[in-house]
């Protein structure tokens, strides 16, 4: 396929403002999670432009189906409109990482995959499954390529599931702070940076919850983060309520208050996770009535994949018979 020159940021801009009228509203969001079943809760989800996709509104199993393809479209879309997609790529590589972790697992395990895998991601399905069944990631950019050689050798040895959690995990932020150093964009760098100190303070509540030491920690802690390793060996021993005072000056101030202070009544994180995709979320909408820049569209992209969440979250529910109540608490904010 021919690739037609990149669009402007006035372009890309226009484009993904139109595009935010069509995004789910909170009213509605709301409807499907006070709906009295999985069914009604799909059949509202019809309504909306979803519903040019559904089939069978009386199947609300098929809804992952639907969100994945979802998904594809978005990655097209954004592709088709960006005016810098090496840095737009960074937002999809979550779900190439994911692919990769269900396909070493079921190599290192010798069992079929027992996730799906997901559409979207920036490398073909197809690519990823011949390079890791033949042992071959030449096709595959170096730092990651090269990170699952190491991994390779360490399952040699000893298979250890987490370990392959953990060696992607870091692997996917090298790539990603890499394309930021060639690419030279503050707004994108900033994301995920902010996005690394989030995840780590989470890495760090759920050691202290096991009791884990140090060592397991660091292990689990991500690379370019603002927040040092130092720091957190330092509030291992450290009651919790400290870590709220100790982060008090920084941006994430407020999520690190709430959260923590409902993990210390609940031993739950799902205020702590909720809080941060807000923060993140947020970070974005403060800059995306900028016409001249990448901030509008990841705007949008990250709108998109939002909504998909939400959509997932309560279809979860609703098929898990969850009270209106449970659900909600793990819902987001919307964009718009």
């Amino acid at each position: 396929m021919i690739r037609m020159p990149q669009p402007s940021y006035a372009y890309a801009a226009a484009h993904v403002f139109a595009l935010e009228n069509k995004l789910i509203s909170q009213d509605r969001l709301e409807r499907m999670v006070d709906a009295p079943s999985a069914v009604d809760a799909y059949r509202i989800l019809a309504e909306t432009e979803y519903g040019n996709n559904i089939s069978d509104i009386s199947d609300p199993y098929s809804y992952e189906k639907l969100l994945s393809e979802e998904t594809r479209r978005l990655h097209e879309l954004i592709d088709s409109i960006s005016p810098a997609p090496n840095l737009t790529n960074l937002f999809f590589v979550k779900y190439d990482f994911h692919n990769i972790k269900v396909l070493l697992k079921a190599r290192y395990l010798d069992r079929s995959n027992d996730e799906p895998l997901m559409e979207g991601g920036i490398f073909p399905i197809e690519l990823l499954k011949e390079a890791i069944e033949e042992r071959n990631y030449q096709a595959l950019p170096p730092v990651i390529g090269n990170s699952i050689l190491e991994l390779d050798e360490a399952m040699d040895l000893k298979v250890d599931p987490r370990k392959i959690d953990l060696a992607m995990d870091r692997a996917m932020y090298e790539y990603i702070f890499e394309q930021c150093r060639l690419n030279k964009n503050t707004f994108v760098r900033n994301y995920f940076v902010a996005q690394v100190d989030l995840i780590n303070i989470r890495s760090f509540l759920r050691v202290r919850k096991m009791d884990g030491t140090f060592t397991f920690l660091k292990e689990a802690l991500l690379p370019n983060g603002i927040i040092g390793v130092d720091f957190f060996e330092r509030m291992m021993s450290m009651p919790l309520e400290d870590l709220i005072n100790e982060l008090s000056h920084t941006q994430y101030a407020d999520v690190v208050r709430e959260g923590v202070q409902d993990f210390i009544r609940s031993g739950r994180l799902t205020a702590y996770e909720r809080l941060m995709d807000n923060f993140l979320l947020n970070y974005v909408k403060s800059a995306r009535w900028n016409p001249t820049g990448l901030e509008p569209v990841i705007g949008y992209l990250l709108a998109k994949e939002s909504e998909i969440r939400l959509i997932r979250i309560i279809m979860v529910g609703k098929i898990n018979n969850l009270s209106a109540g449970k659900i909600r608490e793990r819902l987001r904010d919307v964009y718009v």
